[in-house]
């Protein structure tokens, strides 16, 4: 009885755990037929965008360039025109080459290619206007040569940009710890204005520059950063000078300001030479610096034992920060930058002083060219002739490359007249002679009736004269009119006239020579035609000694004497002799 109780309690247990196995299997099924319907539409989702057998499907070829923002679309389109200007700059000119053009072609595309840049640099330019300048050049591009696209060409600048982010990046990544702190933000938060000098051939040498070490995908800092290596890379240190004449000729030829001219002076000097002291260093660079648009200045310096020195300082949202790549080179540890000076703030401790930031940035004018008003203008009106010259420097000469044939005879004075734009005094010299401690004449620029002045050259000899005319202002600027005249007789011939100089001398004496009634500038040469002395006329010396002067040596004047003929012929072909004798000292 009790055994038979036992089995049926465990046989219904038995049922009820088959009931709970059954339930937990169901729900497992219902489980994975779920997921398995989530995979199949998901599934469904993914391959319903793939094209269908036999199906055509348009490719999405939108530029890559056209989804850039405007200002990497600028900088890309500058980029391939500043190739486009360094390819044609370098292209030969002759016309019967089929691979060169002509000068005035050559011109023209430069030109072209300018007046694109200078749309595109353009601030307000649109995206609209972006466009239509595409196609404009473009078309220009496929009139120079048909096998030339833009499009091409923006594919190749975009990929090599690209490459060049990476390997840029990664050097920078490899260098960034060793660069000042902050200063990467700071250069990256700046508000670019770019400016060019004005000065063509330092432009091109700038632009050359910037394009093989920087590009649009760049950042400031990273573009800040390339150009500073470059200069320390580039340059080696020579002490250096600043040439008086060719800063007067930057300042007349380009209006720039005396500091200006200096800054574009030196950094030509250090771009051509590779060479220079610290002056060409921060010219360079701040010139580089000021192309992609930072406010940068070179600046005045005193090191701690009193030696001059300078350096460029940047200012960036009203802070000044300092860029010493001069001071940067000479600290290289095992030939690697160390950054020691790249971006140091006003606090930052530096191994010199400021001599006056204020006075050196007031006298700098971004190369911004002198208003008209600045200039001493003045002009001489001679035989008919007018010639004008104007100056921003202290003394400025203009020599008249062509002579004035006077005829003496007819016109004993010679009236030469002068015009000016201020108050100036005035006066006539002969020759070399510049003491303008003579007396003067005055003009009153002032009043437009007493504009002008008359100088009167009496002349009543035939004779060769320089003439300079000096033309002082108020400023002390002076402007100098160099002319040469020549007072002849026109119905007579070439005479000369010689005659022996100093016999002081036993071993050698003078002679000197005078023309007359000569058609331009006569050229002299001298000969011993005859001696008594052994040694016959060959031992005899000649040689020029100063102007229409000759020197006779290698003699002995105390036994012998000698005879000399000079010849003079002029500019026309004429032809005139004279002779003279030495005397012996026996005699």
């Amino acid at each position: 009885m009790s055994r038979k109780k036992e089995t049926e309690v465990v046989g219904e247990k038995h049922v009820i755990n088959k009931k709970y196995v059954l339930i937990i299997i169901g729900a497992v099924l219902i489980f994975l037929i779920v997921i398995g319907v989530v995979i199949f539409l998901n599934r469904e989702d993914k391959t319903s965008n793939l094209p269908k057998e036999n199906e055509i499907v348009e490719e999405d070829n939108t530029p890559v360039f056209e989804e850039k923002a405007i200002d990497e679309q600028k900088n890309i389109l500058l980029d391939i025109l500043n190739q486009e200007i360094a390819k044609y700059e370098e292209i030969c000119i002759d016309s019967d080459n089929s691979e060169c053009i002509t000068e005035e072609k050559k011109i023209e595309i430069l030109n072209t290619f300018n007046s694109f840049k200078d749309r595109l640099e353009n601030e307000d330019v649109s995206q609209e206007e972006i466009e239509l300048l595409k196609q404009e050049v473009n078309d220009y591009l496929v009139a120079l040569d048909p096998e030339v696209k833009l499009d091409d060409l923006i594919s190749e600048e975009t990929e090599k940009e690209e490459n060049n982010t990476t390997s840029e990046k990664e050097e920078s990544n490899e260098n960034s710890s060793s660069v000042a702190s902050g200063i990467e933000g700071i250069l990256n938060s700046a508000k670019l204005n770019p400016i060019k000098t004005g000065y063509t051939s330092l432009d091109n040498q700038v632009s050359s520059v910037i394009n093989s070490v920087t590009n649009s995908s760049m950042s400031t800092y990273e573009k800040v950063k390339a150009l500073y290596d470059w200069v320390i890379n580039n340059m080696s240190y020579q002490i250096g000078f600043v040439i008086g004449e060719e800063i007067d000729s930057l300042m007349n030829t380009y209006g720039f300001y005396e500091r200006d001219a200096i800054q574009v002076f030196l950094a030509s000097n250090g771009f051509g030479t590779k060479r220079g002291s610290c002056d060409n260093y921060s010219a360079m660079f701040m010139i580089l610096t000021r192309r992609i648009g930072l406010d940068s200045y070179v600046v005045s310096a005193r090191n701690t034992n009193g030696t001059g020195h300078t350096t460029v300082n940047i200012k960036i949202n009203g802070k000044w920060y300092n860029f010493d790549p001069q001071r940067e080179d000479n600290s290289k540890k095992n030939g690697k930058i160390m950054y020691y000076a790249f971006g140091e703030d006003d606090s930052d401790s530096k191994p010199y002083t400021y001599v006056n930031r204020n006075s050196d940035v007031a006298a700098f004018h971004k190369f911004n060219k002198q208003p008209e008003s600045n200039y001493l203008n003045a002009s001489i009106t001679v035989a008919g002739k007018t010639y004008s010259a104007k100056t921003l420097v202290q003394k400025y000469n203009l020599t008249i490359p062509e002579t004035f044939e006077i005829n003496y005879v007819n016109n004993p004075n010679t009236v030469i007249k002068l015009e000016v734009d201020r108050n100036v005094t005035y006066m006539w010299t002969n020759g070399g002679y510049t003491n303008l401690d003579w007396e003067h004449s005055s003009i009153d620029g002032k009043a437009t009736t007493s504009r002008y002045g008359e100088v009167t050259i009496n002349q009543t000899y035939s004779a060769n004269y320089n003439y300079t005319i000096h033309i002082v202002d108020e400023n002390g600027r002076e402007i100098n009119f160099i002319m040469h005249f020549n007072f002849r007789d026109s119905s007579k011939k070439l005479s000369i006239s010689a005659n022996v100089g100093d016999y002081s001398y036993n071993d050698y004496f003078l002679v000197g020579v005078s023309s007359y009634d000569s058609i331009g500038n006569v050229n002299y040469t001298a000969k011993v035609i005859e001696t008594n002395d052994p040694r016959g006329v060959g031992a005899v010396v000649i040689e020029p000694s100063y102007s229409y002067t000759f020197k006779i040596s290698n003699l002995d004047r105390s036994n012998y004497w000698y005879k000399i003929e000079i010849t003079g012929t002029d500019e026309a072909g004429n032809v005139a002799t004279d002779v003279v004798s030495s005397i012996s000292l026996i005699d």
